[in-house]
C-alpha cells in the first residue's frame, strides 16, 4: 500500500512539474510575453485545429440541448452546423491569415462564439430572442479581430439564434440588420463612451424592423410591444457586455484596438513620460514622425491613429543610453567621438531590442512591439561604416546592418520611411522645399533598391502616394518657403 501511494505521489509530482514547464511564456518574437505574476497572462499555445474541433463539439452540443435531443433533431443541427461552417471558412480562408496565424486571435475567435451561444441561450430561456446581444459580439469580432470578421459573426450568430428559436425568420433579419448596422460604424468608435452610440444604434435597428413585421401583420399589439422593449433591453445588455469583456478581452489576448490606441496615446503613460523626460530629443523626434506618419499612413488606407501611436513608442529603446543619439547631444559633444565604429554599432543595435523589452515590460500590445522591432529593417549605418573605413577597419557592410526584420505591413514601412525621413530632413541647412523633396525621394528609393520592403504588401503606387504625403507633411512642419521661378 505505502508503494501504491508513493507511486501516486511520484507520478502526481511529476504531472505538476511538466504541466508548469508548459505554461512557461513562450521566447516567440510573434506575440507579446506577459509577465508570469499572472497566471491568466501567460501564454498558453493551443494548436488551432484543436480550437477549431473543440469549438465545433461544443456549439453542436449547445444547439441541441437548446432545440432538443431527438435523433432527427441532431440530424437536422448536423447539417446546419456544416452550412455555418462552410461559410465561415469561405469567408476566413485565404481573406484572415494574419488571423489564423495568430493563436491567440484563434483562441479568442472561438471564446467569442461560444459565449455567445451560451448568451442567446439565457436570453431565450429566461427573457427573449430579441434580447440576444448579437451586435455586442458582433462588435466585439470586429474590433478584437478584424472587419470582415465582425461581419461574417454577424451572419452566423443571427442564423444561431433564429436557429434556436424555431428558425423564425423575422428573428433573424432582426438580429442582422442591427449588427451590420453597428459593425459598419466600428472605425468610429475610439472611447469606452462610444459604447452608447452602439446600443443607441442596435435599438434604433432592431426597432425599426420589428415595426415593418407588426405593420405586416407577424405581430398583434401585445407581441410588438413586448418585441420592442425586448429590443431595448437588447441595446443595454450590449453596454454591459462590451463594457466588461472587451477590457478584459484586449488584455488577455494582447489585441490592439481603437480604444486601447487611443489609451496608449496619453502623454501621462509612464513610458512616454520617461521619454520627455529623460530623452527630449527623441520624444520631439517622436512627435514629429507621428504627424508623418500619421498623414501617410491614412493616404494609403491604413489605421492612422495605429501609425500615429506606434510613432510615438518606436524609440522608447533610446531610454537606456539617451546621450548616444545624435537628437539627445549637445553640440560641444558627441560621446561616439571617443568610441571605435564597432562600440558605435552595438550601442546603435542595442535600441531596438531595448525598445522591445521596455515596451514588455510596460505591457505595450504586440503590434506596436513588432513595429519597434521592424522600424530600422536591415538598414546599413552609413555613417559608423564609412568612420570604420576611415579608420582602417576592413569591415564588410552586413556587419553595420540591423538586425531586422525588415518592415512585414504598410504601417511598419511607413513608420519606417517617416522615421527616416525625419530624421534627415531636420539635418538639412536651410530646408526648401526643393531640398526636402529631393532628400524624401533620395531615402525612399535607397529603402527600395536595398531591398527593405521585400517581404512588406506594399506597392509602387503606394510608395508614390506616402512620397508625396511625407514631403507635403514634412515641408508644412518646417515652413518652407517655396522656390518661384
Amino acid at each position: 500500500m505505502n508503494n501504491l501511494f508513493n507511486n501516486i505521489r511520484f507520478w502526481t509530482r511529476s504531472f505538476l512539474l511538466k504541466l508548469a514547464k508548459d505554461l512557461k511564456p513562450s521566447e516567440s518574437k510573434g506575440h507579446v510575453i506577459r509577465e508570469s505574476k499572472n497566471l491568466f497572462q501567460k501564454e498558453i499555445k493551443i494548436p488551432v485545429f484543436i480550437s477549431f474541433i473543440f469549438t465545433i463539439i461544443a456549439v453542436y452540443v449547445m444547439l441541441v440541448m437548446g432545440v432538443g435531443v431527438d435523433l432527427k433533431i441532431m440530424f437536422a443541427v448536423l447539417i446546419f452546423m456544416i452550412a455555418v461552417v462552410v461559410f465561415f471558412a469561405a469567408q476566413i480562408q485565404n481573406k484572415e491569415k494574419a488571423v489564423l496565424d495568430d493563436n491567440d486571435a484563434v483562441v479568442l475567435m472561438c471564446l467569442l462564439f461560444i459565449n455567445s451561444l451560451l448568451t442567446f441561450q439565457i436570453s431565450k430561456e429566461y427573457l427573449s430572442p430579441f434580447a440576444s446581444p448579437v451586435s455586442a459580439f458582433s462588435i466585439m469580432a470586429a474590433m478584437l479581430l478584424s472587419l470582415r470578421l465582425g461581419g461574417v459573426y454577424a451572419v452566423c450568430l443571427s442564423l444561431c439564434v433564429a436557429f434556436l428559436n424555431d428558425m423564425r425568420f423575422d428573428i433573424f433579419l432582426t438580429m442582422l440588420g442591427g449588427a451590420i448596422f453597428v459593425v459598419a460604424n466600428v472605425h468610429a468608435i475610439r472611447k469606452r463612451s462610444d459604447f452608447i452610440n452602439v446600443a443607441v444604434k442596435t435599438v434604433i435597428a432592431n426597432s425599426v424592423l420589428v415595426s415593418m413585421f407588426y405593420l405586416v401583420g407577424n405581430y398583434d399589439n401585445f407581441q410588438f410591444k413586448y418585441n420592442l422593449f425586448y429590443s431595448v433591453l437588447n441595446g443595454i445588455f450590449s453596454i454591459v457586455i462590451l463594457l466588461v469583456c472587451m477590457p478584459l478581452f484586449e488584455r488577455v489576448f494582447s489585441r490592439t484596438t481603437n480604444i486601447k490606441l487611443i489609451e496608449l496615446s496619453d502623454f501621462n503613460n509612464p513610458l512616454l513620460k520617461r521619454l520627455m523626460s529623460e530623452a527630449p530629443g527623441t520624444y520631439h523626434h517622436s512627435i514629429m514622425t507621428a504627424d508623418i506618419a500619421e498623414q501617410a499612413a491614412n493616404i494609403v488606407g491604413e489605421n492612422s491613429l495605429l501609425a500615429r501611436v506606434c510613432s510615438y513608442y518606436h524609440d522608447v529603446g533610446k531610454l537606456k543610453n539617451p546621450l548616444y543619439f545624435i537628437e539627445n547631444q549637445t553640440p560641444v559633444h558627441n560621446p561616439h567621438d571617443n568610441l571605435n565604429p564597432e562600440m558605435s554599432r552595438i550601442i546603435l543595435i542595442s535600441h531596438v531590442k531595448e525598445g522591445v523589452l521596455l515596451a514588455k515590460k510596460h505591457n505595450i500590445d504586440n503590434e506596436i512591439i513588432n513595429i519597434i522591432r521592424q522600424h530600422h529593417g536591415t538598414t546599413v549605418m552609413h555613417a559608423f561604416y564609412h568612420r570604420a573605413l576611415e579608420v582602417g577597419l576592413r569591415v564588410d557592410t552586413e556587419y553595420f546592418r540591423y538586425s531586422g526584420p525588415k518592415p512585414t505591413t504598410k504601417i511598419s514601412a511607413v513608420i519606417m520611411l517617416a522615421d527616416s525621413c525625419e530624421a534627415a530632413c531636420r539635418s538639412i541647412d536651410n530646408p526648401t522645399a526643393t531640398r526636402i523633396k529631393d532628400m524624401v525621394e533620395k531615402i525612399i528609393n535607397n529603402k527600395f533598391i536595398d531591398g527593405q520592403f521585400s517581404v512588406c504588401p506594399i506597392t509602387l503606387k503606394d510608395l508614390e502616394l506616402m512620397r508625396d504625403s511625407i514631403i507635403s507633411t514634412i515641408t508644412s512642419i518646417y515652413h518652407a518657403r517655396i522656390e518661384y521661378k
